[in-house]
């Protein structure tokens, strides 16, 4: 009698457990959801961080395993996998549905059930967690092509330093309308000040040569002997015109001719005559 009037004990404390084990899934369930998005969040934010218009590669790093992550935890809450065509319907129809108890309550809320209500939340988290996915993969993927173009173009540029310390200039022209594409692709900023750093140093090298040649006795010497014949000949006049044409365009320009002799000392008369 005295437990039909005060309720079981037992059932109460089973009751309260019960509750106690819901209230701390759900807020199991919220922090997962918090720390999942929040991994998105970063990793949008790391993805978008920029040096000389190039993204970062150990930020983009971050953002791939923040990426990572938001799948892991999205996974363990069963809301990752994209909707299939049959759940996209459904979850449109049980949009029109829930639209129809606000319009119209006398006529909808009857039918508008807990489990309708639990099922169009949960579609709608999975697809909104599948779209926001999807378009941070995308991102990171663009990001690392633009790396991996900045990657060769710095690579290029090593190539070509290292060519010119050793007093070779063939193979950073060769390269240097490549690495101008490859940090182009990348969006580099500063490529023309890379683009500079070898024609610079190139163009200085190939005046030294030609003053040597032209003015020393050895070279004298030499262009008496070969009367711009053969070979050799053709090559000597290929350098003269590789340090003339400054900008690697292939032509020479009334600017370019006259700096040029103006650098192996022709005086300002002579140029003009």
């Amino acid at each position: 009698m005295l437990k039909f009037i005060f309720g079981n004990p037992e059932a109460k404390k089973e009751r309260a457990e019960r509750r106690a084990r819901e209230a701390a899934l759900e807020d199991s369930r919220e922090n997962l959801f918090k720390a999942a998005d929040e991994s998105v969040t970063r990793a949008f934010a790391c993805a978008a961080e920029l040096k000389f218009g190039v993204p970062i590669a150990t930020k983009l790093d971050a953002a791939v395993w923040d990426y990572g992550n938001a799948i892991r935890l999205y996974t363990q809450l069963e809301v990752v996998e994209a909707l299939t065509e049959q759940e996209t319907g459904t979850m449109s129809k049980l949009q029109t549905h829930k639209a129809g108890v606000k319009s119209d309550p006398a006529r909808f809320k009857a039918t508008w059930t807990k489990d309708k209500v639990e099922l169009l939340e949960k579609l709608e988290t999975r697809a909104e967690v599948s779209q926001r996915l999807a378009e941070l993969k995308e991102v990171i993927a663009q990001k690392k092509a633009l790396v991996n173009f900045k990657i060769i173009g710095d690579r290029l540029l090593r190539s070509g330093r290292e060519n010119i310390m050793a007093k070779k200039v063939a193979e950073p022209r060769r390269v240097i309308p490549i690495m101008r594409e490859a940090y182009e692709n990348a969006r580099f900023t500063r490529t023309e000040e890379a683009v500079a750093m070898l024609q610079g140093p190139m163009t200085a090298i190939a005046v030294v040569r030609l003053q040597a040649y032209w003015r020393g006795v050895t070279g004298r010497r030499k262009a008496s002997r070969l009367k711009w014949s053969k070979d050799k000949g053709r090559l000597e006049a290929s350098s003269l015109f590789l340090a003339l044409d400054t900008d690697h365009g292939g032509t020479l320009s009334r600017e370019e001719l006259s700096d040029g002799l103006s650098l192996v000392g022709y005086s300002e008369e002579e140029i003009a005559a």
